[in-house]
């Protein structure tokens, strides 16, 4: 199966992207800021969020973007903020500070994986063909798409004035794959000279790729790859001339732009392209189809795929989901599919793939094989609802006979608070209905439950009926409370309440980080949330409180 694509057309935008109209910007000593770039036109909460800001705000807030955040709308949240074209005060920044701000901007796009916006941003303006950082992080985008021609072109262009220092590696490699390998010796001899940490490897393996010997059994590079904890774009480019595969620790450590690449590079082992297939389909890079076809690549015998059921319970989980799906994808026997379904779907919560898994095997469920056990039926109702079946997803739930079941109501106030989330008309009396039955609880100490609540107290309108059965529910939960959590919770309710973008949205990407929603504690679960609805971010408040309580 050919399992090479090139990802970084995703989300380009190529439309008035860097307005270049000198009396447009701020300008200090007669300058203009580099740093303004992005989308003049674009009609974004992100415009003036640094206009009365300092250099040192600025940096703090902008590296404390989780650019490796594994939430879709988290993602597409940093991409419209680092796309918007956004004004600074030339009175509280410097022109050397704002080239530092271009620099740190430009590194936020290159770790998600934004490379055609970076290329575009460069293309638009001459005041950024100049900027080193830049060109080292355009060279280092070709190399991850594989376009080395192009990457050693940049480097030609800038030939008379190339500091060793900076682009040592860069030159070693183009002298490489044109052959030219007496100057990449040279090279590597200046390399060894500057002694640098992790320079060794990258010596070893240049010298390897010039060498006829077969790289990809060598011991000794094997041993020394061990050794290294984080990859770059040129050593990541090197290893695949090499036909050599990076190993778990490393790649869990790559930025967007380095998981992108390792799903296209052939030399790679299918384990490691699994795991970078399910990291990127939950930040939303890559679809649920690309997911599919991933979870397709391992080949299994047919006693493995018929056995799959008692098989996948001595697998990791990330090893047991491809066997399970190629087992549902082949299976004849619709029983048996279906109890490989619920086994695929129970094993996809522990790393919170639950939606994406539900897309690729929603087509295959047949509901007349349900038990009596609570727990499919439950699991069977959550996946339709993850897919906005809710009509589906109620009936499925009418298989429990207990009307009083706690698991049961809770399932019919989350299905409930979805269908308003998502703008469909919701029963009052259903709700009104469902929180009564559940004022026998005297202490509520399931965290799902409680983020239930919560969404259900900031996103509803409730009547005095339900305020009075809500105000009776005691959160009990082991969470450990700290100063700085309450008064960060105090100073998030605070700054939104009155609209301020900067210092509010700094407590949301902070508190969120690089956590799975479902991994937030309850009280940082109400933090981003009221963040949210405060700012009037709408869309992205229905979308993380969806994930919240599916």
């Amino acid at each position: 199966m050919v399992f090479f694509l090139f990802f970084f057309c995703l989300n380009s935008q190529a439309n008035q992207i860097f307005g270049d109209n000198p009396t447009s910007r701020k300008k200090q000593n007669n300058a203009n800021f580099v740093s303004q770039i992005g989308d003049e036109n674009k009609d974004s909460k992100w415009k003036n969020i640094f206009q009365d800001k300092a250099y040192l705000d600025i940096k703090e807030f902008i590296e404390a973007l989780p650019s490796k955040s594994p939430n879709a709308v988290v993602q597409k949240m940093i991409l419209n903020f680092l796309t918007t074209k956004k004004t600074f005060n030339g009175e509280l920044v410097s022109l050397d500070e704002d080239k530092k701000i271009l620099e740190i901007l430009i590194n936020k796009l290159f770790e998600t994986g934004r490379i055609n916006e970076i290329e575009y941003y460069y293309s638009q303006s001459t005041n950024l063909r100049s900027n080193e950082f830049i060109l080292v992080k355009m060279i280092e985008g070709n190399f991850l798409r594989n376009r080395h021609e192009e990457a050693c072109k940049i480097l030609q262009n800038k030939a008379t004035e190339t500091p060793p220092e900076i682009f040592g590696k860069v030159i070693v490699i183009c002298d490489i794959l044109n052959n030219k390998y007496e100057q990449a010796k040279l090279g590597l001899l200046l390399l060894k000279e500057q002694n640098k940490p992790g320079d060794s490897f990258f010596i070893d393996l240049a010298y390897s790729l010039m060498s006829e010997e077969n790289i990809s059994g060598s011991k000794n590079i094997k041993k020394k790859l061990e050794e290294i904890k984080s990859l770059n774009p040129i050593i990541m480019s090197s290893l695949q001339f090499a036909d050599i595969s990076p190993n778990y620790d490393q790649v869990e450590k790559l930025n967007t732009s380095g998981l992108l690449f390792i799903l296209s590079n052939p030399a790679v082992d299918t384990d490691i392209k699994i795991f970078c297939s399910e990291l990127l389909v939950k930040q939303g890079r890559v679809e649920n189809d690309f997911l599919a076809e991933a979870y397709m690549l391992p080949r299994y015998d047919n006693a493995d795929l018929e056995n799959s059921l008692k098989l996948y319970k001595t697998l990791s989980p990330s090893k047991a989901r491809p066997l399970l799906y190629q087992s549902v994808v082949m299976e004849k026997n619709n029983e048996v599919k279906f109890q490989k379904i619920i086994a695929l779907l129970k094993v996809s919560i522990i790393d919170n793939l639950f939606s994406q898994i539900s897309n690729l095997v929603l087509n295959f469920v047949d509901t007349e094989y349900i038990t009596e056990s609570k727990e499919q039926i439950l699991l069977i109702s959550r996946m339709y609802q993850s897919q906005k079946d809710y009509i589906q997803a109620n009936m499925t739930l009418n298989k429990i006979e207990s009307e009083d079941d706690i698991d049961l109501i809770f399932r019919e106030l989350s299905i409930e608070i979805s269908k308003h989330l998502d703008g469909i008309p919701v029963n009052d009396f259903i709700v009104e209905e469902r929180i009564k039955n559940l004022s026998k609880i005297k202490d509520l100490n399931s965290q799902k439950y409680q983020k239930i609540i919560t969404n259900l107290i900031l996103n509803y309108q409730l009547n005095q009926n339900m305020y009075n059965s809500i105000s009776k529910f005691n959160f009990f939960s082991n969470e450990k409370l700290n100063n700085n959590s309450l008064n960060n919770l105090f100073l998030a309710e605070s700054f939104s309440k009155k609209n301020d973008l900067f210092n509010s949205m700094k407590i949301f990407f902070k508190t969120i980080g690089n956590k799975s929603l479902e991994n937030l504690s309850l009280i940082d679960t109400y933090k981003i949330l009221v963040i949210l609805k405060n700012l009037g971010f709408n869309d992205e408040l229905k979308e993380i409180a969806i994930n919240l309580i599916e």
